[in-house]
């Protein structure tokens, strides 16, 4: 499923807060996996395409204020995973320094010796 189909299926099927559709439902109606629906809508907003929603599902928004609406509930989301960051890197702390043998940076740990 490319980028304008979901494009095109949004905005003749759920254009508007009150055509809103369930991922769920666009997963079953499109074919698509939960990941690949999520990004796809990432990638359609990084566009600039009027993707709106929440956590009931996903709408082409009509006008800025279902957008404003959307922006709040991501900035939310922000907000609430910044938390659980914060709260890791507390619990991070009593551990105590970072050995190199298991970073999921996806680097070596270290430089190889000869």
């Amino acid at each position: 499923m490319k980028e304008e189909q979901l494009l095109a299926y949004l905005k003749a099927n759920c254009t508007g807060r009150g055509n809103i559709q369930t991922r769920a439902q666009l997963q079953r109606k499109l074919g698509l996996s939960k990941d690949q629906l999520t990004n796809m809508v990432h990638r359609m907003r990084c566009k600039g395409l009027p993707i709106a929603g929440g956590p009931l599902g996903y709408f082409y928004a009509q006008n800025a204020g279902e957008l404003h609406a959307t922006i709040r509930w991501l900035e939310k989301m922000v907000q609430t995973l910044l938390k659980s960051i914060n709260g890791l890197v507390k619990a991070m702390e009593s551990y105590g320094p970072m050995d190199d043998g298991g970073g999921s940076d996806g680097g070596s740990g270290g430089e190889a010796s000869g």
